[in-house]
């Protein structure tokens, strides 16, 4: 699945952090980034074209790293991009 983000659009920060990560971290961060709000995983495994147990997996990761923060909304779990 094609998912066209303006990477010039892109904050420099973000750009720095997305160069660290292998290419599967990086769609999903740059994808969580680029939608600007707090997303359920199933949310961008749609986007992505991958399953929502790998994308929540991989967010669990992005939150260790200290690139992503959980937010706690009723019975769901989102997740957040830090800058």
């Amino acid at each position: 699945m094609a998912l066209n983000i303006d990477v010039k659009k892109l904050p420099r920060t973000v750009l720095e952090n997305a160069v660290k990560l292998n290419d599967t971290l990086k769609k999903i961060y740059i994808t969580l980034y680029y939608t600007g709000e707090a997303t359920a995983p199933k949310e961008i495994a749609k986007k992505l074209g991958y399953a929502r147990a790998y994308v929540h997996m991989r967010l669990c990761q992005l939150e260790c790293m200290g690139l992503v923060k959980r937010v706690e909304d009723d019975k769901r779990v989102k997740f957040e991009a830090i800058e």
